[in-house]
């Protein structure tokens, strides 16, 4: 975590599973992501959200973490993440004793990004990220640098759900699509769940990439399409069903 005027950023994430019989410390975590080297070996793969929503054990999401006296010093801390650990540990098993780096549009770790007030400067932001002018929000503490981006493993699992409309916020509809191209150039196995009345298509013209907890009444199928998706190694793009 950090933090800069006044705002609070998740700035690094990752997911640890561990094997079994397993109980990996923090201190112990961090040497698998020591150097640049290390994190190429331990790392299997990336996922790519919109936005964090967490806080560390033993905090209240309800307050800012500045309010709670949190020391940011950018150390690690234990996530209260129990709805994505639960689906991607029964369905990532493959991948027990390796980590997964979490990433998202932005790093600004609030609720309610999704409000209009907050996707106008978001936008607005978007469109002077390549420019020397001032942005509402931290440039390098909210934002990826699509330029210098580095992806470990093997896989990109994108979902960062349905938010991105490019007919009303072009500025954040560009910036994604810039990281999905970059990462397209990058060749890594690109992996997505579509909804299945749209089409895979759409889904990637679109950037429309659902997110495994965030998938409105039917997201009790989204365990389903998740399994699919990591039936295979490497994982593969999976529809999911919205359909009655």
């Amino acid at each position: 975590y950090d933090t800069r005027f006044n705002e609070e950023f998740l700035v690094e994430s990752y997911l640890y599973f561990n094997k079994p019989d397993e109980d990996l410390s923090v201190k112990e975590f961090k040497q698998l992501i020591k150097t640049q080297k290390l994190k190429k070996k331990n790392i299997a793969g990336t996922i790519f959200m919109y936005n964090p929503f967490y806080f560390p054990e033993g905090y209240n999401e309800k307050k800012s973490l500045t309010n709670q006296g949190f020391d940011f010093d950018s150390d690690f801390q234990l996530l209260k993440i129990e709805k994505e650990i639960a689906l991607f540990r029964a369905h990532l098993k493959e991948y027990e004793g390796q980590i997964i780096e979490i990433k998202t549009l932005f790093n600004l770790n609030i609720q309610k990004i999704d409000h209009l007030e907050m996707l106008m400067k978001l936008n607005e932001d978007t469109e002077l990220l390549n420019s020397n002018q001032l942005t509402h929000f931290d440039k390098d503490m909210n934002y990826i640098d699509v330029q210098n981006l580095v992806i470990n493993g093997k896989f990109v699992f994108f979902a960062w759900g349905h938010k991105i409309n490019k007919n009303e916020f072009l500025y954040i509809h560009n910036y994604a699509q810039s990281i999905y191209d970059k990462v397209v150039q990058m060749q890594k196995n690109i992996i997505f769940i579509y909804k299945q009345s749209t089409q895979q298509q759409y889904a990637q013209d679109n950037l429309n990439f659902l997110h495994p907890v965030e998938t409105g009444k039917f997201k009790h199928r989204m365990p389903e399409s998740l399994a699919k998706a990591f039936s295979t190694k490497p994982p593969q793009c999976a529809a999911f069903n919205d359909t009655k």
